[in-house]
């Protein structure tokens, strides 16, 4: 199957189309031009010019379809060529061993909802309540990620989808290691989630929602990113020109349209029982 060619376009839509009408203009001058010089007959220099304006776009659109998939294909083959000579080591320290040192059940608690939901203020919150009471943890966040391990990524679906694979297995790393991860990450679409929950196990995926109304993200707009995303400044904004995909399957469902109080002491009761170690680990 053809992949689509404007997810690779569309964050920079505004240059491709200024790119493509800028180019087409110089090109059909020029056609217009050189015919009327050959043969001094400006209609036909007019339709020939009009001509190539209008049809080799298209000419151009299919051409860009056939070399993403080649390139898209040729990917694929080098990861997988990867792959095949690699064996997965054996650690010498089970995670379950770990786990009774550190006192702990290491999961994961990832956070999805829209920018400006909460997800930060909770995950922070919740961080700092567990050292305080003795767990290891680790926080992941979106921005500091793409800041670093992810600089390389932007936000077309397959990016997306790219960041999420590289925070979930580094996620799955922390866990095996009997640490407990906090990830905050807008992850929109059932997809990307599945993918996370997938790589990190079922059993150490906890999706806590942070529902908060598109209305209510935009009036907090702490980072004024919505502001920017409205004005068209900011491509494929989740909320405003992205979509998102309300979770199906969650651990918890906090609505961050009530209290912060409120919302962290909702969370945090639903959290510690998952974490607390299971008796068979308590020597």
């Amino acid at each position: 199957m053809f992949s689509n060619p404007f997810e690779r376009i569309k964050n920079k839509v505004n240059y491709a189309v200024f790119k493509t009408i800028s180019y087409r203009v110089i090109s059909s001058t020029l056609t217009f031009i050189f015919v009327y010089i050959n043969t001094g007959q400006m209609a036909m220099g007019f339709t020939l010019s009009l001509f190539e304006f209008f049809f080799k776009p298209f000419l151009y659109f299919f051409h860009e379809i056939i070399w993403i998939n080649v390139e898209a294909g040729i990917r694929r083959k080098t990861k997988s060529q990867v792959i095949h000579h690699l064996n997965e080591e054996m650690m010498p320290i089970s995670k379950e061993e770990k786990e009774r040192a550190f006192n702990q059940k290491g999961i994961n608690i990832w956070f999805s909802g829209l920018s400006g939901s909460g997800k930060s203020t909770l995950s922070k919150m919740l961080e700092k309540h567990l050292f305080d009471m003795g767990y290891k943890t680790v926080l992941l966040d979106g921005d500091n990620t793409r800041m670093h391990l992810n600089r390389d990524l932007g936000f077309s679906l397959e990016d997306r989808m790219e960041n999420i694979r590289r925070i979930a297995e580094l996620s799955k790393l922390l866990n095996d290691a009997g640490l407990i991860t906090l990830t905050c990450f807008i992850s929109p679409t059932e997809e990307i989630r599945d993918l996370a929950e997938s790589i990190i196990g079922p059993s150490n995926f906890y999706l806590v929602y942070t529902n908060s109304s598109v209305e209510t993200c935009i009036q907090r707009d702490p980072k004024g990113l919505y502001k920017k995303a409205i004005e068209n400044k900011i491509p494929d904004f989740t909320g405003i020109s992205s979509p998102f995909e309300v979770p199906k399957n969650y651990f918890i469902e906090i609505s961050t349209e009530l209290f912060v109080e409120e919302s962290f002491e909702r969370l945090l009761e639903a959290i510690l029982p998952e974490i607390k170690p299971e008796k068979k680990f308590i020597s």
